[in-house]
């Protein structure tokens, strides 16, 4: 193994001759590999729907898009518009411009409702009419009070476009399900509402199709945007919230932060460098291999079309701050060298032999930690895993193949005065830990073992939580929006049940609709926690409302007619009223039937359970009479949260079994590599513990933590044992080995170690908390991380080799000439 290891590292240097030599042609080569792929960068897209972060396959997924198929899309956007006297005259005429405009203005609307144009089920004369509420509007103070009057009587209305106490209404918009291009001839698709999705088009167009998108939800909304400006005063006060305007607003924090780790990364990263290097080389050096596999590999995911989501905002500052540890590493012993009087070819070689492998061995500890995402369940989790892991890959490439030749270019001039001066500071600091850590072992293990026995208790208070509306700032206009919509008209989030008979005229049966009404009455009154339900909306409305209009408007007849011919012929007569609401409730075959069910914004941990009471009620009341589908984008959600977290715990074991055996590989013993493994789990345990005992939940974001820090703190472990591994089978004396391991690498660890903390605090100038949680307590990792680096990893080599004669265990080949090679390395 020594012999191997030796062998490699003289691979490595021979490397660094050779770069050295060939730089210009290195240089053009990666040049022109980069450049070509930036080009894709323009065509990355922003995706942070709730169906993105799920795999195409999935079941949730495909019951959703045959329920679009079918019924079209359950996503709406709400406008709730506020005034002190919304039955005026004039706030009328104006709610009838404004609505006028958005459906004049705004692309891919499927339907708009409004006070304006609500159905207005009547009947004269053993006639149906359905018309819009205001076709005749109201003339005098009289109309106005009548109005009033009816608006707040009406069952349908109270609830959907007016509050309870008629100070705000409402604008309620559907998007198109299915986007069609223009160039696509109208005729292909004059049936497709009929057709499932797969079949609506020949082959050859089977691209030009797609589900209404995060780039289509972006026009829709800033047509809105650009509408509600105009209207928006003192009087007419508009607020916009539903999943549209949500997924959009999010979707500008994901761009903005994802730019914002860019710049705040990069400045934390600079301000190191010259802290540690004092040379312009040593700034500019390591950013051209970062920004080149940075820029690669968001390349990468425009060529795969992988859309930046909820995860990959974290990836510039993630990249940034592995990559430039390779760097570091390398360019920390090139400089301690070439001030020593080695030419800069040597001096690289040199450093290029020391280090390379182990930042190999660090890199692919750190690949393996993030690969390990690509068994989620969650695509958006999948695919950060695979292009961080491949950014990690490029940086070390990069990193390996382009600081030979750039420091071949760079002119430098040695500064050795200063360099000592400034190394002797931070060379008593090492030193104090490796004697410190050899001296008080016992103690350093007691201490440790005490916090992680406290912070155990916390691991098990820890709760999951996904609140997008917790993730804004409280200065967002999109948080108050929310609120205000949501307490208003009793609730923002619909989740919808699927009604089959699995009949054709299934739902003419008495015996259904009766059920439907028996389940409403239910969900009434159901409640969990914060969690109750504002209104239902089903086919029994529509029933119940022509019923009515049949007979005079008489209130007794407000009820579902008792055989199947008249309910067959009241949805017939509704059916050719000219009205078009029968056919988002109904499919054609009148066989299967949505009821929807507004709830209240809340955490989709509670929602989760609110949906399982909801589905219990809907097959005690069916049993075998229908098959109960939950679908909406509200359940698909609650299928995130679960899914994360068992994909976390696959994570996390996938990452410790990996790494555990990289570390064994590395070290050359199995019970070493499992002991070195307890200062790289401590950190995660002691700040996930503290996570607990605060109160801080586990949001999509902080379920990464493990997995991301695992891959991370294990690198500086990595080069503890690696280089402890070399001096102690030089001298077979551990507290020597102690010394020179932290006097060497120890000044690298520190360094990328504080890089890496700093550059994860430095997401916590985001916009998003779940962001600015996840940057913090990554950091905070980092830097316990750090200190059990060199504090219980120099304590556990100390009680296990302490009274050992010999190197034991870290033996090397008695081999006079690669001993010598070594030492002089």
């Amino acid at each position: 193994m020594s012999n191997l290891k030796l062998r490699i590292e003289k691979h490595f240097e021979t490397l660094g001759h050779k770069l050295y030599h060939h730089r210009l042609k290195t240089i053009l080569f990666v040049f022109l590999t980069v450049s070509a792929l930036i080009s894709q960068i323009p065509k990355i897209t922003v995706d942070t729907s709730a169906e993105s972060l799920l795999r195409k396959d999935d079941k949730s997924v495909l019951a959703y898009n045959e329920f679009k198929d079918d019924f079209g899309s359950s996503n709406i956007t709400l406008i709730g518009i506020q005034s002190s006297n919304v039955f005026s005259n004039a706030f009328l005429q104006r709610l009838k411009s404004f609505h006028e405009d958005l459906e004049k203005e705004v692309p891919y609307i499927k339907d708009i409702t409004s006070l304006i144009n609500i159905r207005n089920t009547r009947g004269e004369n053993d006639t149906l009419y359905v018309d819009s509420l205001l076709d005749q509007w109201p003339q005098t103070a009289s109309d106005l009070k009548k109005l009033k009057e009816r608006v707040l009587q009406h069952p349908y209305y109270v609830d959907n476009v007016i509050s309870r106490d008629g100070s705000l209404t409402a604008i309620i918009i559907k998007t198109e399900a299915v986007v069609i291009p223009q160039e696509v001839s109208s005729e292909e698709f004059e049936d497709f509402e009929e057709t499932a999705i797969p079949d609506i088009m020949p082959d050859k167009d089977e691209e030009k199709k797609h589900y209404f998108s995060e780039e289509e939800n972006q026009e829709f909304i800033l047509a809105i945007e650009s509408v509600i400006n105009r209207y928006d005063a003192p009087d007419f006060d508009i607020a916009m919230t539903g999943g549209p305007p949500v997924s959009e607003i999010f979707d500008r924090a994901t761009r903005k932060d994802f730019s914002i780790s860019f710049v705040l990364t990069t400045a934390v990263v600079i301000i190191f460098l010259i802290i540690l290097f004092r040379r312009v080389s040593g700034v500019i050096l390591p950013f051209i291999p970062i920004y080149g596999a940075l820029f690669a590999t968001i390349s990468l995911m425009a060529i795969f079309k992988s859309p930046l989501t909820l995860f990959t905002t974290i990836l510039p500052a993630f990249l940034i701050a592995v990559g430039v540890a390779d760097s570091i590493h390398i360019l920390t012993i090139f400089y301690r060298t070439f001030e020593q009087g080695k030419s800069k070819e040597d001096a690289i070689a040199y450093a290029m032999g020391h280090s390379g492998l182990a930042i190999v061995m660090t890199t692919l500890t750190t690949a393996a930690g993030l690969l390990s995402f690509s068994y989620s369940e969650l695509a958006a989790l999948a695919s950060l895993g695979i292009f961080a892991a491949t950014g990690v890959i490029l940086a070390l490439i990069f990193t390996l193949i382009l600081i030979p030749p750039l420091i071949a270019l760079f002119p430098m001039k040695r500064k050795q005065k200063r360099v000592r001066k400034q190394s002797s500071r931070m060379d008593r600091v090492l030193l104090f830990f490796a004697d410190f850590s050899y001296t008080h072992p016992i103690k350093i293990i007691l201490i440790s073992g005490l916090v992680f026995a406290v912070t155990l208790v916390g691991i098990f208070e820890l709760r999951l939580s996904h609140h997008v509306m917790s993730y804004f700032p409280d200065h967002m206009d999109i948080k108050h929006d929310n609120k205000l919509v949501d307490d208003k008209l009793k609730g923002t989030l619909v989740l919808i049940a699927l009604v089959d008979t699995k009949q054709e005229d299934g739902l003419y049966e008495p015996d259904i609709l009766k059920r439907i009404e028996t389940v409403t009455q239910r969900l009434k009154t159901l409640r969990y926690k914060e969690i109750y339900v504002g209104k239902v909306f089903s086919i029994i409305d529509i029933i119940k409302e022509t019923n009515l209009a049949l007979h005079d408007n008489d209130s007794n007849f407000y009820t579902l007619p008792e055989d199947r011919k008249t309910i067959a012929q009241e949805l017939l007569l509704f059916e050719n009223s000219g009205s078009d609401d029968l056919e988002q409730i109904v499919d054609i075959q009148f066989s299967k039937s949505p009821i929807t069910i507004k709830i209240p914004y809340v955490d989709v941990i509670y929602i989760e359970k609110m949906l399982e009471k909801v589905e219990k009620e809907f097959k005690d009341v069916f049993e075998d009479r229908a098959e109960i589908t939950m679908t909406g984008l509200t359940s698909i959600l609650c299928r995130v949260l679960p899914a994360a977290q068992r994909s976390m715990v696959r994570s996390y074991l996938i990452a410790f079994v990996v790494i555990t055996i990289m570390m064994i590989v590395l070290i050359g013993s199995f019970k070493f590599g499992l002991v070195s493994m307890i200062p790289n789990l401590l950190p995660i345990i002691m700040i996930m513990g503290l996570m607990g005992l605060s109160g801080v939940p586990l949001d999509m974001n902080s379920l990464m933590i493990g997995s991301v820090a695992i891959g991370l703190v294990v690198d500086d472990t990595m080069h503890f044992m690696y280089n402890f591994r070399k001096y102690y089978g030089l001298t077979g004396n551990v507290h020597e080995a102690i010394r020179e391991t932290l006097f060497g690498t120890g000044r690298a660890i520190l360094i990328t170690s504080l890089v890496l903390s700093a550059s994860f605090f430095s997401i916590m100038g985001s916009t998003l908390k779940s962001s600015v949680n996840f940057g913090f307590y990554t950091g905070m990792v980092i830097l316990a991380a750090l200190l059990a680096d060199f504090l219980l990893a120099p304590a556990l080599m100390t009680i296990l080799l302490k009274n050992r004669k010999s190197p034991g265990f870290l033996e090397v080949e008695q081999n006079q000439n690669l001993t010598q090679t070594a030492v002089k390395n």
